[in-house]
């Protein structure tokens, strides 16, 4: 049977990609070697002909290739050309000028002057990339006829297809590395860059089995990445339908891209099929063809087929969608939809399926699913029969009926939420916990209408969780919804409960005035049998302590602590859950009141609790970790610190994902690496703390308000001042008054400094006032702020 038509094209295109690889004058001779049928031969040179009499196009340097060799440039020698494309060459280079050995790849433009700002833009970017997956820049100038030229990272590896082939990678470890390349390329989107040539050729893998991007001669800023139908330095095979018709690109057209290369790791095939060539004739051949075949239809063997249908197909169906809205939303969504069907969870691209769900949730958690429905039914019956036994003791019998019911309220509240999360999956909406807790809230509300002393305590119950979980935003409405039936209940051990959970809700949503409020009242009631109420009593010092500290007052703070600990030694034991939370807070005071050692060893020793308990990885324990990251940061031992608060940052992620204590602990992390001045990962976590934390905890709140401010003062740093005035300005619409000294400080010092650079001069000298009575209020604290100050102090 002949060549179909769409072969040959992509055969022609192949052999004159590669002939134009080859000196000018051995192409014929290599078309001979490579080619047998004279047609096609003769159709190529025709071509190359063309190529060569057309002015400009694919124009070689105007200097011979072999007179490279031995050349200066810069501090490099250039050694031999590794590589060519339509922008100019790529030579192997070594360190010139005797101060250190060093091989590097030099990019040399070629002589055509269309493309310089092309070649200087790909410089601008890879200067603001740093990381490990991405080759670096590492010099960059001009030869003295005004070519630029840069210096790159060597990369010595495969393409990631080749490497899959020749390694004989299974399916799993194929995953797993796309997995790694996806958030390689979110990187590069946080950054606000779009690569727009994403393929195996611009992604290999070193022999440690590393990926390397590479060449971001046609990525633009994402605020710049349209569509320009002159624009074909391109790659049809990859290219998103967008690039194609020169309509608008973003981030998405990415997604397009990673989505083919996705396809060709699991099949070794492109999902062209003969419609894989380069170049305008694959272009066009790419621009009328249909949607893609699934990569299970496209597999070597039923086998492999099996393995790649259902979850895989759909996964690189939602990535090649032809309209961008349709696909996964970022490269990080593409990632962790792999990444789940690696973990036998459910995947975002078969949707919310009931059935489908719950067969993955069953595949992955079997063993666990059985234990945990034998003690949640076990939990039930327990918690129904503590709770009425202790009513028993406390009421009569009347009273002790009352709350039969509200625990059944509880289990009925249970079973609810399971039914939301069924319907939701069935409905095909996104499931989350909120979403589930607060349909399963709305539902207990319309069913016990007639009874609000169940509807609230069953609230009560979902505002402590929510609280619990770090999701103050959402549990600061239920608890108030409690108090609103206060005497309907008449119950006072719970409402000191209730309001005690919510001051430290507030609190932490940045309302200290209604936090100490709420925080009396419950003190004023466990104060009227203090040795009933003693445990309780003791667990509050640490909050009553902390708005002490906020209110200016650290000395009564600290007294409050330490008159604390004794007494719950002397209640609970030195080995407690409680006595180790009151060392953590022991701590952090410590290091606020500026005493840092005794805050590193009181944080040490909470450490060593939570570790003898068996707590070492739970959520407090992971506070008193960035607790004494922090007093490391502190005492000024950045290294130490950020060690500290990486290792509480990825056990957080991993075990409580997004929450306001995630987003305080990645604050912190932002901070760390500001004082290590690796400026731009600092400007990336703060803004991640910031997103969060409002999220979670309001805007108003502290934690807010500290990342934005962090935001804000790295962004003067990278002398980005035209970015400056949204973070400050957010930071200023909120009442800022609440807010620690030390922050509105850092807020006084980075206004002035802003309004300074804007020429704002009154403002300035307003902004640098209050920066100097902030100063002379804070006392210790205000030390690692007095070289900045005393700056902005000079004329």
């Amino acid at each position: 049977m002949g060549m179909s038509e769409s072969a040959r094209f992509a055969r022609v295109e192949a052999l004159l990609d590669a002939a134009l690889e080859q000196p000018e004058g051995e192409r014929e001779a290599f078309l001979h070697l490579q080619e047998s049928d004279a047609a096609i031969r003769t159709e190529v040179l025709e071509l190359l002909r063309a190529v060569t009499a057309s002015e400009g196009f694919l124009e070689a340097s105007a200097v011979p290739a072999g007179e490279h060799e031995g050349r200066r440039v810069g501090a490099w020698k250039l050694v031999r050309r590794i590589g060519r494309g339509g922008m100019g060459e790529v030579w192997l280079g070594e360190r010139d000028d005797g101060r250190f050995e060093q091989q590097v790849a030099v990019k040399l433009l070629r002589h055509g002057v269309e493309d310089a700002p092309r070649f200087l833009r790909e410089a601008r970017l890879l200067a603001r990339l740093q990381h490990p997956d991405i080759a670096r820049l590492i010099d960059a100038g001009s030869l003295p006829d005004g070519a630029p030229y840069m210096v790159m990272e060597l990369v010595e590896g495969v393409p990631v297809s080749r490497h899959c082939r020749e390694r004989g990678l299974e399916l799993p470890a194929r995953l797993a590395l796309f997995a790694q390349i996806c958030e390689t390329v979110a990187f590069a989107h946080r950054h606000l860059i779009v690569h727009r040539d994403l393929k195996p050729d611009n992604i290999l893998v070193r022999a440690d089995g590393q990926p390397m991007l590479l060449d971001f001669g046609i990525a633009r800023p994402i605020d710049a990445a349209h569509g320009d139908t002159r624009d074909l330095h391109l790659t049809p095979q990859y290219a998103a339908p967008e690039q194609l018709s020169g309509g608008e690109q973003s981030t998405l057209t990415d997604v397009y891209a990673l989505g083919v290369l996705l396809h060709e790791l699991l099949t070794d095939r492109s999902p062209w099929g003969e419609l894989a060539g380069a170049g305008v004739l694959a272009l066009l051949q790419r621009a009328q063809a249909g949607p893609p075949p699934s990569p299970s239809s496209q597999a070597a063997s039923k086998t492999a087929a099996r393995k790649l249908r259902g979850d895989l197909d759909a996964i690189v169906h939602k990535a090649l969608r032809p309209e961008p809205a349709a696909r996964y939303e970022s490269a990080e969504a593409l990632a962790q939809d792999v990444r789940r069907h690696l973990e036998h969870a459910p995947v975002a691209a078969r949707g919310g399926a009931f059935g489908y769900r719950a067969r993955r949730f069953l595949r992955r958690y079997w063993l666990a699913a059985s234990v945990l429905l034998f003690v949640f039914v076990g939990l039930v019956g327990a918690l129904a029969a503590i709770s009425m036994a202790r009513q028993e003791a406390l009421r009569e019998r009347d009273i002790a009926q009352v709350e039969a019911r509200r625990s059944k309220a509880v289990r009925d509240y249970l079973a609810h939420m399971f039914r939301d999360a069924g319907q939701h999956a069935r409905d095909g909406e996104p499931l989350t916990a909120k979403q589930v807790l607060d349909q399963a809230a709305a539902r207990v509300q319309a069913s016990f209408a007639d009874d609000p002393a169940t509807d609230a305590q069953v609230l009560k119950a979902l505002g402590e969780l929510h609280f619990y979980l770090g999701d103050y935003s959402a549990a600061e409405p239920l608890l108030r919804h409690w108090l609103a039936f206060d005497a309907v209940i008449a119950d006072p051990v719970a409402g000191a409960d209730v309001r005690f959970t919510l001051a430290e809700t507030v609190h932490r949503m940045g309302n200290p005035d209604e936090a100490r409020a709420l925080l009396e009242q419950a003190q004023a009631f466990w104060n009227t049998d203090p040795e009933r109420h003693a445990d309780v009593l003791l667990t509050s010092r640490a909050l009553q302590a902390r708005l002490q500290r906020e209110a200016g007052d650290t000395a009564a703070a600290l007294e409050t602590l330490e008159a604390a600990l004794p007494q719950r030694v002397q209640h609970s034991g030195r080995e407690h859950f409680e006595t180790a939370v009151l060392a953590t807070n022991i701590g952090a005071a410590y290091v606020q009141a500026g005493r840092i050692d005794e805050g590193i060893a009181a944080s040490q020793e909470a450490m060593a609790l939570w570790r003898a308990l068996k707590l070492g990885s739970g959520n407090d324990a992971l506070n008193t970790l960035n607790n004494l990251a922090a007093a490391q940061f502190r005492k000024g031992d950045l290294a130490a610190a950020q060690s500290a608060f990486a290792e509480a940052l990825a056990l957080r992620r991993q075990l409580f994902g997004p929450s306001a204590a995630t987003a305080a602990l990645i604050g912190n992390y932002a901070r760390t690496l500001q004082g290590l001045k690796r400026y731009g990962d600092a400007l990336e976590y703060a803004g991640e703390a910031e997103a969060m934390a409002q999220r979670h905890a309001g805007s108003a709140s502290p934690l807010t308000q500290a990342a934005r401010i962090t935001r804000a003062e790295l962004l003067l740093v990278l002398q980005r001042h035209e970015d400056v005035g949204e973070p400050l300005a957010a930071f200023m619409a909120e009442d800022t008054s609440a807010l620690p000294a030390s922050l509105q400080l850092r807020a006084a010092l980075a206004r002035t400094e802003n309004h300074r650079h804007r020429g704002e001069a009154d403002a300035a000298r307003q902004a640098l006032a209050q920066a100097d009575a902030l100063f002379a209020t804070l006392g210790a604290e205000a030390e690692p702020f007095r070289a900045n100050l005393e700056a902005l102090r000079a004329p």
